[in-house]
């Protein structure tokens, strides 16, 4: 059995550097229920592997690797400024395909409200799609 060291400087400089990487894992760790009985630890390895591939996407890879030449279909954006309503955020106003006029009306909403007690905040939704199954027909018969 091989004992490390964490004290050494190079293991330090090492651990340091996988910092980034091990704070998904915990914070994956922490957010997702494990149930008691076989097969409990499923959903923990899913997302565990899920959150590690992602941060290797985003951040082992080139960022060509992870974009496609020609996605099938755009992702979408919108932005809305929401207040909260009987202890639920909700939408107040319309929504933004622009962030700056969405932050423009953050601002404008804000002051209006100066010296009340009203909480605002601006959410950018992002829309993404994925293809999940195909069906090619075969070709017509003459």
């Amino acid at each position: 059995m091989t004992i490390i060291d964490f004290r050494h400087p190079i293991v330090a400089a090492a651990l340091q550097e996988l910092q980034p990487l091990a704070a998904v894992i915990a914070d994956t760790v922490h957010t997702t229920p494990v149930r008691i009985g076989p097969g409990g630890d499923e959903d923990l390895v899913a997302e565990l592997t899920l959150a590690v591939a992602l941060f290797c996407a985003r951040h082992v890879l080139p960022a060509e690797a992870a974009e496609l030449a020609d996605p099938p279909f755009q992702p979408t954006r919108r932005w809305v400024l929401e207040t909260p309503s009987r202890d639920a955020w909700t939408p107040y106003g319309g929504g933004y395909d622009n962030r700056e006029d969405a932050l423009n009306d953050f601002k404008e909403t804000v002051a209006r409200y100066q010296g009340k007690r009203r909480l605002f905040r601006v959410l950018r939704a992002t829309t993404t799609y994925a293809v999940e199954a195909v069906h090619i027909p075969a070709e017509a018969a003459p």
